[in-house]
Order: C-alpha cells, then structure tokens, then sequence
C-alpha cells in the first residue's frame, strides 16, 4: 500500500500544507532548492552611525598595546560563528563555552582579539528583552570583544500569526541598541550584572579593517531563502572592494550563504549573483567567504579565472553555533555526501559537520589564513571538550586552498608524501681498454773509442 501523499511531500487539498520534506536526490543541489513561500517583504534599514564608507578600525576596539602586540606576532586570531540566540535551550552557553575555553587555551602572543558574529544573535525576531539572558549572560565568562552582523532574524518582525506583538518594535531594534550604540561605555545589561558594554559599530553593513585582514560585512536582510540587497548596498559594497588594501587578506561575511548542501534551506543564488557580478565588475576577488544561517559547518572552494589567472576561494557555513536543531545535508542516492564532492560549476564540497556544535577559528598573516573548526557533540549539563574537525589554508601568494594547516603562526603546515627521486637511466658499462703494446727493449750503447 502505497503511503498517503501527504507524508511524503507535506501537500494536502486546497493548498494546505503540513511540512516541507528533506531535499534529497541524485546530486548535491546548493541553490535555491527549495522552492519559495510566503515571507517578510524587506526591511527598511536604521540610520548609520555616521556618513559612509562605514568603517571601523582594530585600534577603535582595542588598545594601542594590543594591536601592537598582533602586528609584532605577525598573526591575527579571531572566532566565528552564527546563530547562536536560541533562548529555548542551552546549546549557544555550550558554544560560548568551548570558544571561551579556546580562547584562554591559546598562546598569549596569539590570543582570539574579537569574536565576529555571523548573525542571527537573537531568535526569533531579534528581540530588546531578550539580550540579557541570551546574549550577555551567555557571553560573561568569553574575555574578547564582540562584533557582528545582522541575520534575517535580528530584523524579523513580530510575526501576528504568534500572537500581539510589541506595538513599539522597529526593524533591527535591538541589534541597533546593542551593536549600534553610541556610546561603548554603556553596559548592556544591568539585569544580569554582566561587564560587557555595548558596541558602537557604525552601520549594519561595514567594514573592519585590522593590521592583516580587510573584513567587509553585508546585511542580506530578512528572507528565510534568499538574501536581498538594494543598490546602495550593492554600490556601497563595490566601492569597499575597490578600496581594499591589496596588501591584505580580504574577507566578505554575509549572513546568508552562497552555497549549502543542507536539506532545509540551501544556498542563496540572489547573494551568489550579488557577490560574483562584484568580484567580476571591481576584479577583486576575496581569499574567504565567512557565512551563518544554515545551521552546521560546511566548507566549499569555489575555482574562478581571476584577472590574472585562476583563483580559488573559500567559501565557508558556520552556523552551528546554539540554534537547537542543526542542518543535515541532502542525502545522495540514500546516503549522506562523500567529501570532497564535486558539484558542478567548479566547485568542491570540501568538508562538514552536520552532527555536532561548534565555531571557526581564523588566523591570519601576511601570507595565508588558517581556518580551524573545532566541535563537540552536546550534552545536557556536560562541559563541552572541543575537537578539531578540520583545517585549511588559503595561501595569499598562489590563491589557492588547501586541507590542513599552514607554516608560521597556527597550526602545522600539511605534509605532503616526498617527490619520488627521478630515476636515472643505467650507466653503460665502459668498454675494456686496450691492452698496452709490449715495451721496446733499448738498444745497448756501444762504447766510444
């Protein structure tokens, strides 16, 4: 007896619908495989901060010591990671822990200088109320500084569906209060007694510029697919690529990822077109692509022809970092993905992790970025022990990615077998030489008279 319809595709009569099934089929499908329903219409944006490039620098955060202190070690340290702010369990206490811990486990001359948060801080409609418990407190024992980026909900509305909302709320509200302040002195919480202040961050797109790395961060707004953009982000964002130090490493975050081989949401081809037709009209072209949302850790090398030959770049999802459900990928003929996977249009699937919480930590240099992924599986009341799950390198020099770690600060570089040696052809063997004539006997000398 064949199951009834509605099981298998969620569909009922009259357009009715009970769920949306996994996405599952041949190959790996990245983009807008899901097919669209109903949601927010785009939000307008707050007023920045200040007048535009919107850029904030590593030494309006730090000190003048410690930004000394990265330069002199030729390395910048920094964790990532996305959706964090689910205030129905413990698992975002349970990442904050295992970066918190990372982070006091790390050499003092390459301490983690900030953590970038990659959106979606506040589930699920960005909520003022709730950053107490779900953002300072979760954060009170993590030494670094806090930046971030807005996800689609950090600016969700109050959904009427749920019930009466809050009359008074604004799109972004308390991302803006918190990430947006005016003053970084002020305390963000005094419910919970935490230390952290607020953050003075001059727009919901920005710019970070630090001593290694040229950090450009997008807002994709508020669809649960796709991302949008409207020209004057678009406009703001290719001027920002054009200004970019070429001396630097260059990194793009953006919320939404271009690329996902999840089952529930999949990549967003509005962010793909965004980011590519930039590239392509500033020919720059970024060393690593940092995005949330969907909720595991995925790592993709995307191959383009740059302007001066082929370029490989790093795509990354890390979004495991406290929603309670995590991401699984689309199955393949039954099966979960064998990594590396290709999936078309020269690009790899390189790496994932779909069953575990966990955050990337990044370090760069002048001459690569190490990317480490650390994770462990939660347990309820357990105190988390992080494990690696992968490295990679992207070189600066050559624009190319590799899987393992690089040379100087961080991690071990990957080893690689040794060349075999070339073998030689046989040396023929020298043909005898000639027997030497016999001596001729000297003529005696006959005595003189």
């Amino acid at each position: 007896m064949n199951p009834l319809r509605s099981f298998s595709t969620g569909k009922g009569a009259h357009k009715r619908q009970s769920h949306l099934p996994p996405i599952s089929g041949a190959t790996l499908q990245v983009q807008s495989a899901r097919a669209q329903f109903p949601t927010y219409p785009f939000q307008p944006l707050p007023p920045p901060n200040g007048p535009a490039p919107f850029r904030f620098d590593l030494s309006h955060l730090l000190t003048a010591d410690d930004v000394k202190r990265i330069t002199d070690a030729g390395v910048l340290v920094f964790h990532t990671v996305g959706d964090t702010g689910d205030y129905r369990g413990q698992e975002q206490d349970f990442v904050a822990e295992m970066m918190t811990q990372d982070a006091q486990d790390l050499p003092d001359n390459n301490k983690a200088a900030f953590f970038y948060h990659l959106g979606d801080v506040i589930y699920f409609a960005g909520d003022i109320i709730k950053y107490s418990d779900n953002f300072y407190t979760t954060y009170k024992d993590y030494p670094g500084f806090i930046v971030s980026i807005p996800g689609n909900h950090d600016c969700q509305p109050d959904d009427p569906a749920d019930g009466p909302g809050d009359p008074n709320k604004t799109p972004l509200d308390g991302w803006v209060q918190n990430f947006m302040a005016t003053d970084p002195s002020q305390p963000g919480s005094g419910k919970t007694g935490t230390s952290r202040t607020q953050m003075d961050l001059p727009n919901v797109y920005w710019t970070f510029t630090t001593p290694f790395a040229t950090i450009i961060g997008l807002f994709s707004n508020v669809g649960e697919l796709e991302g949008e953009f409207h020209q004057d982000q678009i406009d703001w964002f290719q001027g920002e690529l054009t200004a970019a130090d070429a001396n630097r490493a260059l990194i793009v975050t953006v919320h939404h990822p271009p690329f996902s081989g999840d089952s529930e949401h999949t990549g967003s081809s509005v962010v793909d077109k965004m980011l590519s037709d930039s590239f392509a009209a500033t020919k720059r072209y970024p060393n690593l692509v940092l995005s949330g949302h969907v909720h595991n850790y995925q790592r993709f090398t995307n191959t383009v022809q740059g302007p001066k030959g082929q370029l490989e770049l790093a795509y990354i999802v890390a979004g495991a970092g406290g929603y309670q459900k995590l991401g699984k990928l689309q199955q393949i003929q039954g099966a979960y993905p064998s990594v590396p996977l290709s999936v078309g249009n020269s690009l790899t699937l390189e790496q994932y992790d779909q069953d575990n919480f966990g955050f990337l930590r990044v370090e760069v240099s002048k001459t690569q970025i190490v990317g480490t992924y650390m994770s462990a599986p939660y347990v309820a009341g357990s105190t988390p022990s992080a494990s690696e799950v992968e490295s990679f390198t992207v070189d600066l020099v050559n624009h190319t990615v590799v899987t393992g770690g690089g040379s100087g600060p961080g991690p071990n570089p990957p080893t690689k077998p040794p060349k075999p040696p070339t073998p030689k052809p046989p040396t023929p063997p020298k043909p005898p030489k000639p027997p030497k004539p016999p001596r001729k006997p000297h003529p005696k000398k006959r005595g003189g008279r």
